[in-house]
């Protein structure tokens, strides 16, 4: 009962950025420390839709940008948890996840790419360098396992880090 009235409510809150902007990138909150923003792809593989635009180069950093680690599924099995340290003094924008759910019998339901933005109280505030965050994301609904890699960090430049 109480992921129908969490996806209802999510539901009622996809149009609303579209509404005031008229941008094409979808901010969903899922709680109030740090909402996750869901970018599903296809399950046949299609290009990515880049945040950053197409031509905006490589990071030259070798080092990692961030810490990331993935914490397993909550407790009452509602929600991901992941953890990402702050390693750069450049401002970050975006962490780009990729996510693979799937069921008991190892079926995958779903993957997708979450788009973690440090969103408090549906303002995006500054994700800054030594601080660690603490982020519960959504689970798929019939997911037992997930899958969490980091994929990719945005920079407020328009560069990016990519994970290989």
């Amino acid at each position: 009962m109480k992921r129908h009235i969490k996806r209802a409510f999510v539901a009622l809150l996809l149009p609303l950025p579209l509404l005031g902007c008229g941008g094409s990138q979808q901010n969903t909150p899922y709680n109030n420390s740090s909402p996750t923003t869901v970018v599903n792809q296809s399950s046949t593989p299609a290009a990515p839709t880049p945040t950053a635009t197409p031509s905006s180069p490589t990071s030259q950093d070798k080092e990692r940008p961030i810490e990331f680690t993935y914490l397993g599924i909550t407790p009452d099995k509602q929600n991901i948890r992941y953890r990402i340290k702050v390693n750069t003094a450049k401002q970050i924008s975006q962490v780009d996840l990729g996510v693979k759910f799937t069921d008991e019998s190892g079926k995958v339901l779903d993957e997708t790419t979450l788009i973690w933005q440090n969103i408090v109280r549906s303002k995006q505030q500054p994700i800054e360098k030594d601080k660690t965050y603490d982020v519960e994301g959504y689970l798929s609904e019939g997911a037992t396992k997930a899958e969490v890699v980091l994929k990719r960090v945005v920079f407020a430049d328009g560069t990016y880090w990519q994970n290989n």
